[in-house]
């Protein structure tokens, strides 16, 4: 990766609905070279989606929990769990871990009711051992971005 390729994904991650044209002029390019560099980041998956961030509360989502989970090791059972953990649209992440537990699962629900439901479904399971919510009191950052625009910012400018 150069220093425009940088520069471009430098200006797609602060501000990704302003023009092409608009980019080519902060990074000193061509508005085709431009658009020839993130087609190139989409086909790569260097970029996987330019999508909006809506804001949970706007929708009624106001609990943001975690799930820690503990299943049996049988690898055809936590395969059989992936998918049906998969289809919760509560379930917004959901990473298998090394260590005490097998999963976590990042949640986002109305109240604490659909939370316990949640929770309920997930230990009707088949080998589900144990599992450990931890609900969201506040947020201090929630800034995914922010490691890759410290990579892409250390080009000189």
């Amino acid at each position: 990766m150069n220093d425009l390729d940088k520069k471009i994904l430098l200006q797609l991650i602060k501000h990704s609905e302003q023009p092409i044209m608009e980019i080519a002029k902060k990074v000193g390019a061509s508005r085709q070279t431009v658009a020839k560099k993130i087609s190139q980041f989409k086909a790569d998956r260097t970029i996987t989606a330019f999508t909006a961030r809506p804001n949970p509360e706007k929708f009624g989502l106001v609990t943001k929990a975690y799930i820690l989970m503990r299943e049996e090791s049988q690898a055809e059972l936590r395969r059989i769990n992936e998918m049906v953990i998969k289809q919760f649209p509560q379930v917004t992440e959901f990473y298998r871990l090394f260590g005490r537990y097998s999963a976590v699962l990042e949640l986002l629900v109305r109240n604490d009711k659909e939370l316990s439901k949640l929770v309920k479904r997930i230990h009707w399971l088949k080998g589900v051992r144990e599992t450990e919510t931890l609900i969201v009191h506040s947020t201090v950052k929630n800034d995914p971005e922010s490691p890759f625009v410290r990579i892409l910012s250390s080009v000189q400018k």
